[in-house]
């Protein structure tokens, strides 16, 4: 390599294990169709996020592809006529946004590659089955006698990990399996490193562990070759599926859930405990442990997929015990993921929670509820799963006793360089889980702290509501008292001050017009009449005189009643009797 170049990973840094969320935003017409958008999220330890748009006939594709694993899914209808009414698009998006969320709640659905391939197109629409026939045909280049038979499509749970079906001339083998997987975020191994492991991982030797028929990496993935076991894994019993179907069609839906009985799950369980201390003895990295990595020949339990923990692949319970601070360590791990392999044989179905409040009330016996609610329970992830030896110091699994046959050996020997490589695995392995756990525990505080604030804030709201509510209503008691007391509020005052507004005004612009006496105002009462003359008495010649006077100033008044008895007063007081003629008796 030159000084310059830099070192390519050959390890895929994703992770297929995390969450997705996925939330359509809104949508938009196109070219005479109806485009959704929608927001997918991947955590909680990135922020990565994308859109995507998608149409409902993208749906529909999905939905045909999913169809294999039984499971009835609510896709909205189809609709011919009114499809793009904005009323039924709303309507289609918010069952659509149902539809996704259930899809990606379910453990099976959401880690096939259809459904992958919908959210993420970017990461998963690649020719992942072609790429991985290229690598087995390299690696098998090399090893004589050594050729593909054919592919065994979607057997597994993994996108990464393919199965074949392989012969070697030497072997008088019936039916041999290959197993290939790229390397994973925590591969940690150098190339010669890894090579090394292998070596000694191949001549690995454990009555409860399934042996190697070959061995070996190159620089992008690893290649495991095994015999094939007609009967299946545990949970292909469990769920009376053939080993050779995909995954989807054999544990989606199966037709039937078995359990197995108290001493099998006793017997069965002493010997997962049994190559599980073997393992972690050695300094050998697991972590994947379930029922679909247990082979059972002849009442014996096989481990498969011990090179998972080299390989850097993550675990399939992973996303559960990310939740819980305790379980922090590799033998935490699988003691955690032994106890949903107890309670799935137990129970017969997967427990698709990492902790289980209330467990089933079936007949299960005290010492196996008791050792299954100390690993599974709430209380029992807080404070921190048991180990691997209180387990077998265990009732229920010390009176098992185990017979061995003759060849049974364990056997498995790393070089001492090997030995310390295996240990850098196990600790960036555990610093990984612990810093990714801390930082799932430090988005729960964020959630909680948003939810409490928006909650705050809905509350101020509401209590502004209220507040403004109140007010009108007091307002509109007030006035509907003011109303009861005065009905003509409202329709006679405001009249009568314009009534009286245009009467000073008329007066002020002319003092001999009178009032108006519209309908619609109110006349003001008219001045008292004079009181009539006396004609009997006479006047003074001062009263004469003020009358006079008097009949002067009232001339000059405001108002015509005052000129009127003016005149008649001057009239009366202007009167010369001398001027009357004297009439003649009769």
């Amino acid at each position: 390599m030159a000084i310059f170049e830099e070192e390519i990973s050959k390890k895929v840094t994703l992770d297929d294990t995390e969450p997705i969320t996925c939330h359509i935003e809104n949508w938009k017409t196109t070219n005479g169709h109806t485009e959704f958008v929608i927001k997918v999220h991947r955590g909680p330890f990135t922020n990565e996020t994308w859109r995507i748009q998608k149409r409902y006939n993208d749906f529909f594709k999905l939905h045909s592809q999913l169809q294999s694993s039984g499971l009835q899914l609510p896709l909205p209808p189809k609709k011919l006529i009114g499809n793009m009414e904005p009323d039924f698009i709303a309507e289609r998006q918010q069952g659509l946004q149902k539809y996704l969320n259930i899809i990606l709640m379910n453990p099976i659905l959401v880690s096939s590659l259809p459904a992958r391939s919908f959210v993420d197109p970017a990461n998963y629409c690649q020719p992942f089955s072609e790429q991985a026939l290229q690598h087995v045909s390299l690696a098998l280049r090399g090893e004589v006698g050594w050729e593909v038979v054919g592919p065994l499509p979607d057997i597994g749970w993994r996108l990464r990990k393919h199965y074949y079906q392989v012969k070697c001339k030497s072997l008088n083998k019936e039916e041999l399996w290959a197993t290939w997987a790229d390397y994973g975020p925590d591969k940690y191994l150098e190339d010669k490193e890894m090579q090394a492991v292998f070596k000694s991982l191949s001549q690995i030797q454990h009555p409860y562990i399934h042996s190697l028929e070959m061995c070996l990496c190159t620089d992008v993935g690893g290649l495991v070759v095994r015999s094939f076991n007609k009967a299946g894994s545990i949970r292909d019993l469990l769920c009376g599926a053939k080993p050779k179907l995909s995954f989807m069609k054999k544990y989606g839906n199966p037709k039937g859930h078995k359990s197995f009985e108290s001493h099998k799950i006793a017997l069965y369980g002493r010997q997962i405990l049994e190559a599980l201390k073997f393992l972690h003895d050695k300094g050998l990295p697991y972590g994947h442990l379930h029922t679909g990595n247990i082979l059972i020949d002849n009442e014996r339990i096989k481990l498969l997929d011990i090179e998972d923990g080299i390989l850097g692949v993550p675990s399939f319970y992973r996303p559960y015990f990310m939740q819980h601070k305790k379980i922090n360590t590799l033998e935490a791990i699988d003691v955690y993921s032994f106890g949903h392999v107890l309670h799935e044989m137990t129970f017969g179905a997967p427990l698709h929670e990492s902790v289980v409040e209330q467990l089933p009330q079936q007949d299960c016996p005290t010492h196996l509820r008791s050792v299954i609610e100390s690993i599974l329970s709430p209380e029992g992830c807080k404070v921190g799963v048991p180990t691997i030896d209180s387990l077998l110091m265990h009732p229920f699994f010390s009176s098992v006793i185990l017979t061995l046959e003759a060849g049974d050996r364990a056997h498995l020997k790393f070089p001492n360089t090997a030995k310390d490589h295996l240990k850098v695995i196990s600790t960036q392995l555990e610093d990984r889980l612990r810093e990714e756990q801390k930082i799932m525990r430090n988005q729960k505080r964020l959630v909680r702290a948003q939810e409490k604030m928006s909650s705050e804030e809905e509350k101020k709201k509401q209590r502004h509501k209220f507040k403004q509510e109140q007010k009108q209503a007091r307002e509109k008691m007030r006035q509907r008292t003011i109303e009861e007391k005065d009905p003509k509020v409202n329709g006679i005052g405001g009249d009568r001050s314009e009534s009286v507004s245009n009467t000073s005004t008329a007066n002020s612009i002319d003092t001999a017009t009178p009032p108006s006496m519209s309908s619609s105002s109110v006349p003001s009462p008219p001045p008292p009449p004079p009181p009539p003359p006396a004609m009997t008495a006479p006047l003074l010649p001062a009263t004469t005189a003020a009358v006079q006077n008097g009949g002067t100033a009232l001339s000059n008044g405001a108002t015509p009643q005052a000129k009127d008895r003016s005149a008649l007063l001057g009239a009366i007081c202007s009167f010369n009797k001398t001027a009357l003629r004297k009439t003649k008796d009769k």
